[in-house]
């Protein structure tokens, strides 16, 4: 991989966590969410709606976990280890199927946008493409 891929999928891990961790604590205290709302943004709806959970467990905080592991693969010493790019490539590839049903959620079954959440569905996004544009590169695919 070339260093930018290891320091962009680093940062972009670091930006996925802080937010999700963010939207974690939110997710338990009211009144730290900071959004604007409208007719259609409206974090504290889509963050306090069924969908902000699954099976019990708030999704932010499944996003946190997702993103500390992440953030561990990006790390320098992960990147020494060549068999972790097919973990990574999967990571990455369930989270994106998980920004696909979350955002299918906020615009099919909640009528409403978090601003918060859009944060952390393009940082997968871009995650996704640095680490598929990284491993093309090195070869791995």
């Amino acid at each position: 991989m070339t260093s930018n891929t290891r320091v962009s999928s680093l940062v972009l891990s670091l930006i996925g966590l802080a937010v999700s961790v963010y939207l974690t604590v939110s997710h338990y205290s009211t009144g730290l969410l900071v959004c604007a709302e409208s007719s259609v943004v409206d974090c504290a709806t889509v963050t306090s709606s069924e969908q902000s959970e699954l099976l019990g467990v708030p999704v932010a905080l499944l996003g946190a976990l997702f993103f500390l592991f992440l953030t561990a693969l990006c790390l320098p010493w992960a990147w020494r280890r060549r068999e972790l790019d097919w973990v990574r490539l999967g990571a990455v590839g369930v989270g994106v199927l998980f920004v696909v049903y979350l955002v299918a959620a906020e615009f099919v079954l909640i009528g409403k946008i978090c601003l918060w959440c859009t944060v952390v569905h393009v940082v997968t996004l871009a995650l996704a493409g640095v680490l598929v544009t990284g491993a093309l590169r090195r070869g791995s695919l």
